[in-house]
């Protein structure tokens, strides 16, 4: 690599960097927006432990992405009638919540929030203790925080 390519490589990085050192803080967990948006995620436990997929459906843009269980869901429509739908109706003695919800405002109408999830089911006769990662990217419309991108990783937890 040429040192004009090598230090324009290095400018870029730098420049990327920046940004997303800008970006990455977690803001205080008293603003109104991250409030919001935490609220929201507690909400959203609530929902998915009621199995309720019409209030499950407002917390998800039409046209989200959902990356889960190694697959793709193209959309609302197909997330809840193809995986979350037959998911939910599988579970019994369902309990769900995120926990360490961290937001991160990318300005005024975007953020992105980190967190940990629980869940516990009995599917089958079969208990089912998981866990794991999740990612969010929320969009603000119509002055309402919702759900553009979901990505989320897991793997069993031990019994208790």
């Amino acid at each position: 690599m040429t040192s004009r390519r090598h230090a324009r490589c290095i400018g870029v990085m730098a420049s990327v960097w920046l940004a997303l050192a800008s970006v990455t803080g977690a803001q205080a967990p008293d603003s109104p927006e991250v409030k919001a948006i935490v609220d929201l995620f507690a909400q959203y436990d609530r929902a998915f432990v009621a199995k309720d997929m019409e209030q499950l459906a407002t917390f998800y843009h039409p046209d989200v992405t959902v990356y889960e269980g190694g697959g793709i869901n193209p959309g609302w429509a197909d997330y809840r009638d193809r995986h979350l739908g037959p998911e939910l109706k599988a579970f019994n003695n369902l309990k769900f919540e995120h926990i360490k919800v961290v937001v991160r405002l990318i300005g005024a109408d975007a953020a992105y929030v980190t967190a940990e999830y629980l869940l516990d089911a009995t599917v089958d006769a079969k208990e089912v203790r998981s866990g794991g990662l999740a990612t969010y990217v929320m969009i603000r419309e119509d002055g309402r925080w919702i759900i553009r991108h979901s990505h989320t990783s897991s793997k069993r937890r031990a019994p208790a």
